[in-house]
């Protein structure tokens, strides 16, 4: 049987599965009511809500922001006798108490009554089990609020979105507890990050101080939202990057999101989009109140195809390990390609500095500063940053004749173990200016054996086999051995 709780500015339906919003009074109300008690609201909690929304990996802004409208910012009688900040029914740990409320009968008809709630004893235990509520979910689908984890929600806006309909049957209720959160900075407060920039909660304040001591009663609308401010970067538009496992999860926008007021966004289902295609990347904003990389996108290599703009967690970025190098290269007189201020794929994007053949032109070796590889869907490729004179820039080890060294040498932490291959191939001491590998050992020499885990922090790649090294740091001990990947599991 449903049942209707009305306390503070909410009405809630309570059901078996716990509390779905059905009314949310005007939020300009709700702003001049409010505005100085949920400052108090807010300071009071924060800490409760930081080890809550931790211990469950939510955002702490979306939980505050359900506190205070579920509870009127903690002055509903549910709240000030039981520490219930959301309306849950049922016991804790046996504990509850007896409120009245309104619940619907079997002709569906609204009758008073009385019900019991959850009774916490403290507010953290509150906090702790609404985050326990939305990690574990309901008794049929552990995973009915997936769409408010940190791990599955880009932003807050996307974890409070994805609680409309679930959480709560209000259309709006997402909205309103963005609304809650930009009027009271909660994404700064907690240290989190949203598509807009929040309203300024001392100017909220002041605002509702003013209409209290006006003799107009009319209500005042509150301010529209500051627009984030982005800083862009043009690119080629030849980066060519697939959509990432997770891009059903992020809307398509036709701006930067929050950048603008003609914002629109889009489903990839609304774009014809079916699967994890390639897109081409022609631009980067950067926006200036959470640092997040967007990225404008089209479908077509024609440069005057529909634009769009998604997140970088939308996108597949290659993986791109990079590393100190030094020496000289001689580029390719034959070569057709080009040298780039960024390597082309990355997240960077790239633009074209200089043709290949132009430098190779002036028959010179050139020094390099910087080495990289980057896995691609075709495997490994190799990149050389250039860094004479004027002449800067990425260039592929395809358009090289001469290399800087035998083995070109990047950065990369990971743990492996010794594989069963071990005992029939060397250890090496240590790989030279050239890449040369040097002194070698075998596996009963040093202290290792099959099975162990060790930590490599550099990748070695061998430009005539085009075979990759790794080096290792055997368990307690400073010894570093370069291996061949047939050494490791």
């Amino acid at each position: 049987m449903n049942k209707i709780i009305k306390h503070g500015l909410t009405a809630l339906l309570v059901t078996g599965m716990g509390v779905l919003f059905t009314a949310f009074s005007a939020q300009s109300t709700y702003q001049q009511a409010y505005a100085s008690t949920a400052s108090s609201f807010i300071s009071k909690y924060k800490s409760d809500v930081t080890k809550a929304s931790t211990k469950y990996n939510l955002y702490g802004s979306v939980m505050m922001a359900q506190a205070g409208l579920e509870s009127g910012w903690g002055q509903s009688q549910l709240t000030t006798e039981a520490n219930n900040f959301f309306g849950i029914k049922g016991a804790y740990n046996g504990a509850s108490v007896s409120m009245p409320t309104t619940e619907y009968n079997s002709n569906g008809q609204m009758i008073n009554t009385t019900a019991n709630f959850k009774k916490y004893p403290s507010a953290y235990a509150s906090f702790a089990d609404n985050g326990s509520t939305l990690r574990n979910g309901t008794s049929w689908n552990s995973k009915y609020y997936s769409g408010s984890w940190k791990e599955n929600a880009a932003t807050y806006e996307d974890a409070a979105n994805a609680l409309t309909g679930k959480y709560a049957t209000a259309p709006n209720y997402g909205q309103s507890l963005i609304t809650v959160i930009q009027t009271y900075n909660l994404d700064q407060v907690f240290g989190e990050t949203g598509s807009s920039t929040s309203s300024s909660a001392t100017s909220a304040s002041s605002s509702s101080a003013s209409s209290a001591t006006s003799s107009s009663a009319t209500a005042q609308a509150p301010a529209a939202p500051k627009l984030a401010k982005v800083k862009y970067y043009k690119a080629s538009g030849k980066d060519l990057v697939p959509l990432s496992s997770k891009y059903k999860k992020y809307y398509v926008y036709n701006h930067v999101k929050g950048s603008t007021t003609s914002q629109k966004r889009y489903t990839w289902s609304q774009l014809g989009v079916k699967s994890r295609v390639q897109v081409y990347l022609d631009m980067r904003g950067v926006k200036s109140n959470s640092l997040t990389n967007w990225y404008r996108l089209r479908f077509y290599s024609n440069s005057k195809a529909k634009k769009f703009w998604v997140s970088a967690p939308a996108l597949s970025f290659a993986t791109t390990y990079t590393g100190t190098a030094s020496g000289a290269l001689t580029p390719s007189k034959s070569s057709s390609g080009y040298i780039y201020n960024h390597i082309v794929g990355s997240s960077y994007l790239s633009k074209p500095v200089k043709k290949v053949k132009t430098i190779a032109a002036a028959n010179k070796g050139y020094n390099v500063n910087k080495t990289a590889l980057q896995k691609t869907s075709k495997g490994l490729v190799l990149w050389y940053r250039i860094a004479d004179g004027k002449t800067k820039g990425w260039i592929k080890g395809s358009d090289v004749v001469s290399y800087p060294g035998s083995v070109a040498v990047v950065n990369h932490k990971e743990t492996k173990s010794i594989s069963k291959n071990a005992s029939s191939t060397y250890l090496y001491d240590h790989a030279n200016a050239t890449g040369n590998l040097q002194k070698h050992y075998k596996l009963n020499q040093v202290d290792l054996q099959i099975g162990t885990k060790v930590s490599i922090d550099k990748i070695g790649y061998k430009i005539n086999d085009h075979s990759l090294w790794y080096r290792i740091s055997t368990p307690n001990s400073s010894s570093k051995y370069w291996v061949s990947g047939s050494f490791l599991s």
